[in-house]
């Protein structure tokens, strides 16, 4: 932890220190950088519009349609909003069965356990999982010129069960950028850092075996 800590300050103090030079240099006073500025809570705008708001979040965006001359969508019937969430946590569709169950279901957190089943589901983490795959280039080739299998599934299996498992975010970050530095690491921990492991390999003559 102390690794990833320390380095993740030096990072921070580089990137804080070039925006500093950068704007001298330019000699042209500038904005400070939104990462690098406290939240603030906003307070929430006036809509002509009563009663469709349900949140926060729908009160803003109710008042960018406003502001745009356009009109909230009518509410989505609730054999297409099963369909749309199924789809949105778990890439697949909800079943005939979950379809009726949930249209003939009046209670008013109906939707609030369609949700909760989904997370639960381990279709969920199987789905988002390739989000962060693609973007940390995971392929089971080695992607060069023989395209060789490589074994990186237990890494594709670590993401998989951290995101069912709801690890927070800053933990699933450090594990996969340096598990095997964390005090007692796990055998799983020490696997997240395959992420490391996700560029081209080259398996012709004169590699050094130990890297």
């Amino acid at each position: 932890m102390f690794h990833v800590s320390k380095w993740l300050l030096g990072l921070g103090c580089v990137l804080w220190w070039s925006g500093v030079v950068f704007a001298a240099g330019a000699g042209v006073a500038r904005e400070p950088h939104w990462a690098f500025v406290s939240p603030v809570r906003g307070e929430l705008p006036r809509t002509a519009t009563t009663g469709w708001a349900r949140n926060p979040i729908d009160a803003f965006v109710l008042a960018r349609l406003e502001r745009e001359k356009l009109r909230p969508s009518r509410e989505a019937e609730r054999g297409a909003l099963i369909r749309r969430v199924t789809l949105d946590l778990t890439g697949l569709p909800p079943t005939p069965e979950e379809v009726a169950d949930f249209v003939a279901d009046a209670r008013g957190d109906a939707f609030e356990r369609v949700v909760e089943r989904l997370l639960a589901s381990p279709r969920f983490g199987e789905h988002w999982a390739r989000a962060w795959l693609d973007a940390a280039r995971f392929a089971d080739t080695n992607g060069y010129n023989n395209d060789e299998e490589r074994t990186m599934w237990a890494w594709r299996d670590w993401v998989i069960n951290a995101l069912n498992s709801n690890l927070p975010f800053d933990r699933f970050l450090i594990e996969q950028l340096a598990g095997d530095l964390l005090p007692g690491a796990t055998r799983q921990q020490q696997v997240a850092t395959g992420f490391n492991r996700n560029h081209v390999l080259t398996t012709e003559g004169g590699i050094i075996e130990e890297e």
